[in-house]
């Protein structure tokens, strides 16, 4: 296991690795032949995509600047998302964007000597309120679709209640600096995944496939950054 953190590790950090993401999603997006029918869906969604990778790659390195990047990146994730009646995978992102002001912030404040943010453990108690939180935030996003009446398949309705709920805590624990925050996006990722290949997105799956990866590398990161401190 001690080989695979470090194969890990060596990965998230090689220079050439957010080209290589990049490279990945762009690909995804040229899949849509963009050229011969524009998309607008497809075109945020593209736009999100790189900003969202830049952001995700810097946030796993404990790097504030990656809260710059992920405001840009909510408002076009947030916009394509709506296009496409995932009100769930969606409305996270306008939280988000106000979670990355307070990041900035809070991040900036807690930084060791190399300019990366410190990171915490978190506790029993904290784990808990994160669960009540993540309960009431799927019953909330049930509320919001069925008052919004989105036709969403049963499918649909599941999952995008649990990407937002998973979302929210993620979100909420990342800029609070725990580390424990990448184990939910892990989660969360699996089913951003599926939806968008359900609902036939391939750039946003593309994304997400790559951001799965990447929040591994943001849990062994992170953790080789506590047993340093």
């Amino acid at each position: 296991m001690n080989k695979l953190n470090q194969l890990i590790i060596f990965i998230g950090r090689n220079k050439f690795y957010p080209l290589f993401c990049i490279i990945c999603v762009t690909l995804a997006f040229l899949y849509t032949d963009p050229f011969s029918q524009f998309n607008l869906r497809y075109t945020i969604s593209y736009i999100g995509a790189f900003c969202g990778l830049i952001c995700v790659i810097l946030l796993a390195k404990r790097k504030n600047m990656g809260n710059v990047m992920g405001m840009l990146a909510n408002v076009a994730e947030c916009s394509a998302n709506f296009l496409n009646g995932n009100i769930g995978a969606g409305l996270p992102s306008i939280c988000y964007f106000g979670t990355h002001i307070y990041g900035l912030i809070n991040w900036q404040k807690n930084q060791d000597n190399n300019k990366n943010v410190k990171s915490r453990t978190l506790s029993e108690s904290n784990f808990l309120c994160a669960i009540i939180i993540l309960i009431a935030a799927v019953f909330l996003n049930i509320y919001i679709t069925e008052s919004l009446e989105v036709n969403n398949s049963s499918y649909q309705l599941i999952t995008n209640c649990f990407i937002f709920g998973l979302g929210i805590v993620a979100q909420l624990l990342l800029m609070m600096r725990y580390s424990f925050n990448w184990y939910f996006w892990v989660i969360l990722n699996v089913l951003v995944i599926s939806l968008n290949i359900y609902t036939d997105n391939i750039v946003i799956a593309a994304q997400y496939l790559i951001y799965l990866f990447n929040a591994i590398y943001g849990i062994c990161e992170w953790r080789n950054s506590e047993q340093k401190q």
